[in-house]
């Protein structure tokens, strides 16, 4: 399964405040909830900070792919969020985040297998410089999905 195949215009927000990574998250979080993603918050963030605990998921340059496995996922999917401002972050140049993936995944299917891939295949796009610029830089949600799926 591709990136372009997964995202959903419904999950990706631009132009949005938080302060803080856990008001991102739970932003996020509702935003899966509302569209069918997910089917119970507190249960999904407390998988997702389990994840944080065991490392930075900040990879740099202002965005972070927080993800996890989790039960209360009921479809699989990638939560894009991008801010108005640098969130604190635990990352890998200490700069913070603007970008957030949020990776929904169930743990009871395939969904370990589809979420590396999926983490590999953002990873690989992201890794490119001129791409997390229009990424920064995208005004709207439909700017981010062309950039995916040019």
């Amino acid at each position: 399964m591709s990136l372009a195949n997964i995202l959903d215009k419904k999950i990706i927000v631009t132009d949005l405040d938080a302060k803080t990574k856990e008001q991102a998250l739970t932003y996020l979080s509702q935003t899966l909830y509302d569209n069918g993603y997910i089917n119970d918050i507190p249960s999904f963030l407390d998988d997702i900070y389990y994840r944080e605990s065991l490392g930075p998921t900040g990879i740099g340059n202002f965005i972070a792919i927080p993800h996890g496995q989790s039960e209360s996922v009921i479809k699989n999917g990638i939560a894009i969020g991008k801010f108005n401002q640098v969130i604190p972050w635990e990352t890998l140049d200490d700069k913070g985040v603007k970008l957030i993936f949020l990776f929904s995944v169930n743990a009871k299917s395939d969904g370990a297998n589809e979420h590396l891939m999926l983490l590999a295949s953002l990873a690989g796009k992201l890794g490119n410089d001129e791409v997390v610029n229009e990424l920064l830089n995208a005004k709207n949600t439909q700017e981010i999905m062309s950039i995916f799926t040019k």
